[in-house]
């Protein structure tokens, strides 16, 4: 019974998690657009749905894909930080934002939400 149980358990989240995202069914079709899938902008703008839809960890998953391919983008270091931190990930967070900041120090949002995340007793 209670291996039938677990075994069940391990179905359905195997099967929300694998399954497509909500956030995906808004994004136009990549084919369709002539877009280029594999920039750092679409990456970007994909893990930028996610985090509309609160699926920050696709979101992080994006935003590392388009930092593999533009190591230097700060925008998605400093937005990862923030998918970091709500996934409760908090000195991740930093760090990202820290990486960022040191990329292009004029983000001031990313300023303030180290700020407030180095005050943070979470930490």
């Amino acid at each position: 019974m209670k291996k039938s149980i677990v075994l069940w358990l391990i179905l359905v989240l195997s099967l929300v998690l694998f399954s497509k995202n909500a956030f995906s069914a808004k994004m136009p079709a990549a084919a369709d657009a002539g877009v280029n899938v594999h920039s750092a902008k679409f990456q970007y703008n994909k893990a930028l749905m996610a985090m509309k839809g609160a699926y920050y960890y696709s979101a992080v998953q994006h935003f590392q894909k388009a930092i593999l391919i533009k190591p230097r983008f700060a925008l998605a270091w400093a937005h990862m930080g923030v998918a970091l931190h709500r996934l409760g990930f908090p000195s991740l967070g930093i760090v990202s934002l820290q990486k960022a900041l040191k990329y292009n120090p004029n983000i001031k949002w990313a300023k303030i939400k180290l700020k407030k995340y180095l005050a943070s007793p979470r930490r």
